[in-house]
């Protein structure tokens, strides 16, 4: 009698265990979702293309060289060069980043002649995307490590991660 209220006790505190874990990680995955792979990226390239060339023509066209956009608010605020915060007047423009912004993870950005769609990070250290050359030459990042062709001219499937450009840097 006593070696089965044993063998229960201990089957439920194992199945509690279980539940803490698998809830674990499920929370994990939620807040922490993994990097996209260079086939799912272009995958989601090609479903919101239409956006995101809407978001690459008014960034070409904008009046500044850097443009950081990790959200837009509803009248179309966002960051811009040392200038502060701008306003996107376009409707049309604002609904596209708000349609790419959407999935966790997601930063749009110019710097030169780059334009980049990070479409999922992996805490801090690791980001990857699409990304964009306006003058056709290769496109530039800060921690670039992989940068591979798409088949739209000067679009590129990009990796940055942090640690591993830290390491080739060390090792040159």
């Amino acid at each position: 009698m006593v070696i089965k209220l044993s063998i229960r006790i201990l089957l439920i505190i194992l199945a509690v265990l279980a539940v803490i874990v698998v809830g674990g990680l499920v929370f994990l995955r939620i807040i922490f979702p993994p990097a996209l792979s260079q086939k799912a990226t272009e995958k989601d390239f090609v479903k919101n293309q239409d956006n995101i060339l809407i978001v690459t023509t008014y960034l070409i066209n904008a009046k500044y060289d850097n443009v950081y956009i990790p959200n837009i608010e509803d009248d179309g605020v966002v960051f811009a060069n040392l200038d502060g915060h701008i306003t996107v007047d376009d409707p049309t423009v604002i609904n596209a980043i708000k349609v790419l912004l959407k999935r966790k993870g997601s930063v749009i950005g110019k710097d030169g002649n780059t334009i980049h769609f990070q479409r999922s990070t992996v805490f801090r250290d690791f980001g990857s995307g699409v990304v964009y050359s306006i003058d056709g030459n290769e496109p530039t990042l800060q921690y670039l490590t992989k940068l591979e062709p798409l088949s739209e001219p000067n679009w590129y499937y990009y990796e940055e991660d942090v640690i591993e450009f830290r390491k080739r840097e060390q090792s040159q």
